[in-house]
């Protein structure tokens, strides 16, 4: 079985890419950089492109049996929405039509629970779009473009992970750090629910669906167990070996002082706050999604535990430089 995976690079698509290796599978690879040949285990075929320039891997098609399209433009301040919209929109509404044309078996959708808005807990697949922001957004209307591309002609799955961090996940390290070094203050209850999910679960899930009659035509949730935001944190202060600075000023105040810096920090260092309101967001609200559907349609079991997925990224961070 012939799988191609774009953003191969990257945290979720590096990971994918061992875990289909390892099940047998061959991989062709797509990346803006040449993959070095120790990259992975097994060799793998490489696609070097730009998402702008997706049409032209129209020339390999004809090897391909199923697409698993990961790549796309997370949020970062100062980023134009235009750049969003033609990395997460476009260039997935181009691979879609060519996986139609090509009638590949089946084209998998790597998306994200947000878009259904931040602020929920056990949320269906079918609640309505509520997109907070460009990146959101654009990963709605992918969701969108691939349904009205394929839906009739070739089956497709969407596959909404949460929360994702593990081995390879680089941006994750900012926060270990800054809670090694008790720069990170919690400043709100700690009493929301979040859902991290150990990046090898996540993998599990998308094999799990790979030509799965079931999972066709279908849009599924993919997650770990829940936690309380306040747990999480202390999860990591113990494995970076500090203790979580927690100062319960309240949601509003919270908000007011991140706006704040936020703003000084754009006005004077052009980059978002390392306090933000995002960040305050993120830790202060709700969001988890419901599994049922994936556990009924896949046999999905998540496996890593929050413990033991902490232990093993901060070792993965500690061996390679970032802590």
């Amino acid at each position: 079985m012939r799988v191609l995976v774009t953003g191969a690079t990257g945290f979720i698509g590096k990971n994918m890419v061992e875990g289909l290796l390892k099940n047998g599978y061959e991989v062709t690879c797509v990346s803006r950089r040449k993959i070095a040949k120790d990259t992975f285990k097994k060799p793998v075929k490489n696609i070097v492109l730009d998402l702008q320039e997706i049409e032209k891997i129209e020339k390999y098609m004809e090897d391909i049996d199923v697409i698993i399209h990961i790549a796309a433009q997370l949020g970062h301040y100062g980023i134009p929405y235009q750049y969003y919209y033609q990395v997460n929109y476009l260039a997935t509404a181009k691979l879609a039509k060519l996986a139609v044309k090509y009638d590949i078996k089946q084209f998998i959708l790597c998306s994200a629970p947000f878009v259904v808005g931040l602020g929920g807990r056990n949320t269906k697949e079918e609640e309505p779009y509520s997109p907070a922001d460009a990146y959101s957004e654009t990963k709605m209307l992918a969701e969108l473009g691939v349904i009205h591309i394929c839906e009739g002609k070739i089956p497709y799955t969407i596959l909404r992970p949460s929360y994702v961090y593990g081995k390879e996940d680089v941006r994750r390290t900012a926060l270990y750090r800054s809670i090694k070094k008790k720069y990170f203050v919690l400043t709100t209850s700690g009493k929301a629910y979040l859902q991290p999910t150990y990046v090898s679960d996540i993998v599990d899930g998308f094999l799990l669906a790979i030509l799965n009659k079931k999972a066709y035509n279908e849009i599924i949730n993919l997650g770990g167990a829940e936690c309380l935001a306040k747990e999480y944190l202390e999860c990591i202060a113990r494995h970076v070996n500090s203790k979580l600075i927690h100062i319960n000023i309240g949601y509003p105040l919270s908000i007011f002082i991140a706006n704040i810096v936020d703003y000084i920090s754009k006005k004077i260092l052009h980059k978002a706050g390392f306090v933000n309101r995002g960040r305050i967001d993120f830790f202060a609200k709700d969001h988890s999604c419901n599994l049922d559907k994936a556990k009924k349609l896949l046999g999905y079991q998540p496996k890593v535990n929050l413990e033991k997925g902490i232990r093993m990224s901060i070792q993965w961070s500690k061996q390679n430089g970032y802590l």
